[in-house]
């Protein structure tokens, strides 16, 4: 392929075998109620910003049935990494290990944007253990806002 790629992902595996991507990890912490109001507004903000400046690969239409993970082309454009060093500071602050990963192979590409690539990975495990208090759920398309913690 010759680029690289960067995935940001939790230490821990979900549904598809493999560790979740970052906003998946910040959305497990909101599920679990754990998010301050100012985390889940900043959450809402920049998934809204991802969700109206990035393209959503057609595999989520059908809910990802071919487990497919997507990896960001580097570089990554400033306005985009600055908002996911915001979504990192909130697993920081919330004790969720997580890592950058680089590779110049992720798996079998079937997905291709000016920002992204979708893999299907070429290793799955089972699901892992989950970090203790958070809360798993199915990932959904378009703006998490409707799903905000009231009381």
């Amino acid at each position: 392929m010759g680029a690289d790629y960067l995935r940001v992902q939790a230490r821990y595996r979900g549904r598809l075998g493999v560790e979740v991507g970052i906003f998946v990890a910040v959305d497990h912490l909101r599920r679990a109620g754990v998010l301050s109001a100012e985390q889940e507004a900043q959450y809402f903000d920049i998934d809204d910003w991802f969700q109206a400046h990035l393209p959503n690969p057609p595999f989520y239409a059908d809910g990802n049935t071919v487990g497919a993970v997507t990896w960001f082309k580097t570089p990554v454009p400033t306005e985009m990494s600055t908002r996911i060093d915001t979504l990192r500071s909130i697993l920081v602050a919330h004790g969720v290990e997580h890592d950058l990963v680089t590779t110049v192979d992720p798996g079998e590409q079937i997905y291709e944007d000016e920002f992204q690539i979708g893999v299907v990975p070429g290793v799955r495990h089972e699901p892992s253990a989950i970090p203790e208090g958070l809360v798993l759920g199915a990932t959904n398309a378009g703006s998490k806002r409707q799903f905000a913690q009231h009381g």
